[in-house]
């Protein structure tokens, strides 16, 4: 038989098994550190390797074979975890491994005692490094914690304080954004209420159906350019409760405020279109024919000179002086006519103060001689009801016309007119005469115009004219202006009194009243002469 080579199949011993760990624990080591760069230089070189169990027993047993191989100068960074796991072992070999327990003596073999020396020492050292080793690591959690709350404390108030800067922009832009869309919303309203032109006063015939709310209304109105907005309408006649519109043709302008319209809409329409308006003429109360001539191309809807009348100076001045025209009104309006004066009476103009003064509208239709006409008309209507007490009292409308001319120019309120009137008629009664300086200033050219006190103070009172009421008796061959309503009540029924004197105060124009020539001297010299001498006479009066 051959005999086996029993070495190879020797089982390898605890110890071999140790010392093969911790080279080669020594040799891991190593290479980490000669790989970092932390490695120290070995005093000697590697231990050669044992060839038999013998020589390593020697070896193990022989401090003196150690030669340092071992000293922990020599392995710096041998672990303890290896050194651990190889006591494990050595724990379990001892109590599992056949071999080991077939070893005779061992505890004497090792060395037992030195060996639990050296375990309790190294356990004391393993001990101790993990007490320093949970000691540092503990440290370095506390102050990774405190690290980290430190971090969390520092993000947490710079979150805070972009938190409120983002919540103070985002206030601040809905604020602004907010602001600007309430004042934009402000100005589209107030513009949207406003009239669709201020310049354009011409009118449409704007037909309104019949149960039509606020709502159509408005959007006629905007389809035909008389408001901005229908929506606008609806809103605005909601809030101002502006209700109860009618339907019907209406003649409105683009000038007109919604209020004015609701108002219209509420009087009610005519049942047919009527001519829509073009514009309209303003006559003053008290103007003479030569100061209507100067207005009769006003359009008193504008200032603009696009939207002047179509009338001229010149053609009112013809119309008025044309004696087939004149003679056709005498026709049409009799009463009012019947006592009217020649045109060889000392007149200037036939139709003085028969032209009633008030505001005319006119149309794509009118003529000058239509306009005339509805001035004429006007009058012959406000006399309608004092013809049979004219007539009654035995007077003519001319001579009514004529005091209330004087009157409306001597007295500036109701009172002091019928006083004013009566003061006229107690002179006439008596003989005297009316004494008017309105009359001479009229003869001069000058009523109307602007005069100093001392100029009409000073008037010529022996003035060659029919009008010159110092020296011919009567009221003059016919009116002087054209008269209010006032003026010719008061003519028709002045306040019973005594008085043949009256003067006004040059300053105030209240008008002072009296029955003898001494007491009229005195109020003379009160409210004009000291006036006058008060250096105001260079003021001036507007008659």
């Amino acid at each position: 038989m051959v005999e086996k080579d029993t070495k190879k199949f020797e089982r390898e011993t605890f110890k071999d098994k140790i010392l093969r760990q911790l080279e080669e624990a020594s040799q891991s080591l190593d290479d980490v550190a000669s790989e970092t760069g932390f490695a120290t230089p070995k005093k000697t070189s590697v231990t050669p390797k044992s060839t038999n169990r013998s020589q390593d027993s020697d070896y193990l047993s022989d401090p003196s074979t150690h030669d340092g191989t071992f000293d922990e100068t020599e392995r710096p960074f041998r672990s303890r975890s290896i050194a651990s796991r190889a006591s494990k072992e050595l724990s379990a070999e001892s109590e599992f491994d056949p071999a080991f327990q077939d070893v005779p003596d061992s505890s004497k073999a090792f060395g037992a005692p030195e060996r639990r020396t050296s375990n309790a020492s190294f356990n004391r050292g393993e001990e101790d490094s993990l007490k320093e080793d949970t000691a540092e690591i503990k440290n370095i959690k506390r102050v990774s914690r405190q690290s980290q709350e430190s971090y969390t404390r520092s993000a947490k108030k710079k979150s805070k304080k972009l938190a409120g800067k983002i919540i103070a922009i985002v206030v601040l832009v809905l604020f602004v954004v907010g602001g600007a869309t309430g004042f934009l919303g402000y100005r589209y309203v107030k513009s949207e209420i406003q009239p669709y032109s201020l310049t354009d006063k011409s009118t449409k015939a704007i037909d309104i159906p019949i149960g039509a709310a606020s709502k159509e209304i408005g959007q006629i109105l905007e389809k035909n350019h008389i408001i901005k907005n229908a929506t606008a309408f609806q809103y605005y006649t909601k809030l101002k409760s502006l209700t109860g519109f009618k339907s019907g043709f209406y003649n409105l302008s683009p000038s007109m405020t919604l209020k004015e319209i609701a108002k219209t809409l509420q009087v009610g329409g005519t049942e047919k279109p009527v001519e829509p308006v073009l514009g309209k003429i303003t006559i003053p109360e008290g103007y003479t024919i030569d100061q209507m001539a100067e207005k009769i191309s006003d359009n008193v809807l504008t200032k603009s000179e696009k939207y002047k009348t179509p009338f001229t100076k010149e053609e009112f001045l013809k119309v008025v002086t044309d004696s087939a025209f004149i003679e056709k009104m005498k026709t049409t309006y009799p009463e009012l006519f019947e006592s009217l004066p020649a045109s060889d009476s000392g007149v200037k103009y036939q139709l003085e103060g028969y032209l009633f003064p008030a505001t005319y509208e006119y149309t794509k239709k009118s003529t000058m001689a239509s306009v005339v006409e509805q001035m004429i008309a006007v009058m012959n209507q406000n006399l309608q009801t004092y013809y049979a007490t004219i007539k009654a009292k035995n007077q003519t409308v001319n001579e009514i016309l004529s005091i209330a001319a004087l009157t409306e120019k001597e007295a500036n309120n109701d009172a002091d007119r019928r006083n004013v009137a009566q003061v006229f008629y107690n002179r006439m009664n008596v003989g005297m005469t009316l004494g008017s300086n309105i009359s001479i200033l009229y003869a001069e050219g000058k009523l109307g115009q602007k005069t100093t006190l001392a100029e009409d103070a000073a008037v010529n009172t022996s003035l060659d004219s029919p009008f010159n009421l110092y020296l011919h008796q009567g009221y003059g061959p016919g009116p002087v202006t054209s008269p209010s309503l006032s003026a010719i009540k008061a003519a028709v029924e002045p306040t019973d009194n005594n008085d043949l004197y009256f003067v006004a105060d040059v300053t105030t124009g209240k008008v002072y009243f009296s029955e003898t020539q001494a007491e009229h001297d005195a109020n003379v010299q009160k409210y004009v002469n000291d006036k006058l001498d008060n250096k105001t006479s260079d003021t001036e009066v507007s008659q």
